[in-house]
Formats: structure tokens, sequence, C-alpha cells
């Protein structure tokens, strides 16, 4: 991954919290879905607060990561707070259904 971005994975009872940090994209979207996919548990909280760019090449490894992770119907996959052009980013492909509301009983 590069070292403009960076992931962060927090345990919380029934769930992880992945913070993204940084720039998501061709450079550093290797091996994200794969990293998503092992650390998740019954729910899996992606954190976009600190990411700061998302090209398609991230949206894709977001993507791959939920479809893998939803596959086995026991899991749950959300993403919560992206700021201004991550939030646009996906709005304009079609993907703020994914986007939940950031919860009090998440911060640490």
């Amino acid at each position: 991954m590069s070292p403009q971005f960076s992931v962060t994975v927090r345990e919380l009872p029934g769930l992880h919290i992945v913070a993204l940090h940084g720039e998501l994209d061709i450079m550093s979207a290797g091996g994200l879905a794969d990293a998503l996919v092992e650390v998740a548990g019954s729910t899996l909280v992606v954190d976009l607060l600190d990411l700061t760019f998302m090209d398609s090449t991230g949206i894709g490894a977001l993507m791959v990561a939920r479809n893998r992770i939803l596959a086995d119907g026991q899991n749950q996959f959300v993403l919560s707070r992206p700021g201004g052009i991550v939030r646009r980013a996906m709005e304009i492909v079609g993907l703020s259904a994914l986007i939940v509301e950031w919860s009090p009983d998440w911060d640490e």
C-alpha cells in the first residue's frame, strides 16, 4: 500500500471498524479487499472520515470486499462518514445507499 494511504482497525463487540486514511487510488488499493475481508466480523464499518481522495480503483476494492463479505450471508458491510470528494465519487457511481450515519457507540 502507498505511504499516502493507511488503514487502522478497531474491534468492538460484534463489529470491526476499519478507518481508511489518505488517498485510496490505483497506487494504494492493492490488497485492500483482502485486508477488509480478513478483519470482517458480524459487521464491518469502513470509516471514510480521513480519506481525502478515492478513484474508481478504490471504489472497486471496496465493492469487491463488500461482495466477498456478504457472500456467506452472516456479515454486514457499511460505509460511514465520507467527506466532500469521496462522498461525491460514491454518489456519482450510485453507492450512496451503502453510507450509514456514524453511531456514537463507535467512538473511542
